[in-house]
């Protein structure tokens, strides 16, 4: 893709994120692969000046490619977490399992393999919150939502699981409330191995400039994407791996 044309597409995907969502991206500079909405990911951040602290990985359905998203460093909170009203729009909610890296990952033309991907890793109970700079992403084309970093708002993260290379994480089961009322669980979603997505994660970075120790690494959602509103407290509870609590703010 052109340079100024993912210039442009980062411009009006800034501007929606303390204005007015927007449609669509304009014909000439909407994202035709994954490779051009990597490229306004990457231009986007750089305008808005922010620090990534985590990415998401995930597969929007069996048949397309595993891709990847930054998460901002700001909107990554430790549980308890809480979010002021104006920081989202949409509040979507979906149930993870989260990893923190132990290591560099650093750019290289070998793969990764599983080893040297969990070195040292720490796996966390999370929640991925859901937000969106496009009036309605329902409508939109995979490569337009990935370019808008693919839904991401934000990530709140529980305490670090002990052990958790010994764990039958096929299965973990999650349970979320909104305001102590059952809202979510994990037969809901299509759960995904957590060390492979990680794996998947790892190689898909190590040619967009590695990634560095003590990041968030999401894995995909357990609970499917739901939607709840501001004013709101949600709970996820990972039985044994622990829990996520949140508190958004009235609009």
């Amino acid at each position: 893709m052109l340079v100024d044309r993912a210039e442009e597409a980062a411009r009006l995907l800034c501007a929606a994120r303390g204005g007015k969502p927007i449609a669509e991206l304009p014909a000439e500079c909407r994202p035709q692969s994954d490779a051009d909405a990597y490229q306004i990911q990457d231009a986007v951040a750089r305008r808005l000046g922010e620090t990534i602290g985590g990415w998401k990985v995930g597969a929007a359905s069996s048949t397309t490619a595993t891709f990847c998203a930054p998460i901002f460093a700001r909107m990554i909170r430790p549980s308890p977490a809480a979010y002021t009203a104006g920081e989202l729009r949409l509040i979507g909610i979906e149930g993870e399992i989260a990893f923190r890296l132990g290591r560099d990952l650093p750019s290289r033309a070998a793969p990764y393999e599983a080893a040297e991907v969990t070195a040292g890793a720490t796996l966390h109970p999370a929640i991925e919150i859901v937000d969106s700079r496009y009036t309605d992403f329902r409508s939109l084309d995979r490569a337009s939502i990935l370019a808008d970093n693919f839904l991401n708002g934000g990530l709140v993260w529980g305490v670090a699981v002990p052990g958790w290379e010994a764990l039958d994480l096929a299965r973990t089961e999650m349970r979320v409330t909104e305001d102590d009322k059952l809202f979510a669980d994990s037969g809901m979603g299509v759960a995904r191995d957590p060390v492979a997505a990680l794996v998947d994660f790892a190689n898909l970075t190590r040619t967009r400039g590695g990634a560095k120790a003590g990041m968030f690494v999401t894995t995909g959602s357990w609970t499917g994407m739901v939607f709840t509103r501001h004013g709101t407290k949600i709970t996820a509870d990972f039985g044994p791996l622990g829990r996520v609590d949140i508190a958004f703010a009235e609009a």
